[in-house]
């Protein structure tokens, strides 16, 4: 069970607000969301993502809860960099460039071990020609 009773009532006097008043916006009656706030009763879930959007915030931190470092995922800033241009691509162009990716890891798993020729990559600007 989560115990978040005392973030309820934390964040309800921080925006200077009354029971009945967050209770209208949950859509709950005043003594159900009083019973939330004491611990008596335990929000379900679809009303903890109403009370999380209604506070503006997400769920792990309107419950407190912490992802453990074991899971997480690091990127370097390279990674970020990339990804954030990646997702601004249209779909069609990420496909093309997911395909060509797949390509270039088959074909130097290949050529590992092989004297592999010097891949030269050129751009337009390179050449001077439009492609």
């Amino acid at each position: 069970m989560i115990r978040i009773e005392n973030k309820l009532q934390y964040l309800r006097e921080l925006h200077d607000l009354k029971q009945q008043e967050v209770a209208d916006a949950l859509g709950v009656s005043r003594s159900t969301y009083a019973n939330y706030e004491s611990g008596r009763r335990s929000p379900d879930i679809d009303l903890l993502i109403s009370l999380a959007d209604f506070y503006g915030m997400s769920l792990d931190e309107l419950t407190g809860h912490k992802v453990k470092d074991s899971h997480a995922m690091h990127l370097s800033q390279q990674a970020l960099r990339m990804l954030k241009s990646f997702n601004q691509l249209s779909r069609p162009i990420q496909e093309w460039y997911i395909a060509h990716i797949d390509f270039d890891a088959k074909t130097s798993h290949t050529l590992a071990g092989t004297a592999s020729p010097a891949i030269k990559f050129e751009t337009v600007a390179e050449t001077g020609q439009q492609k």
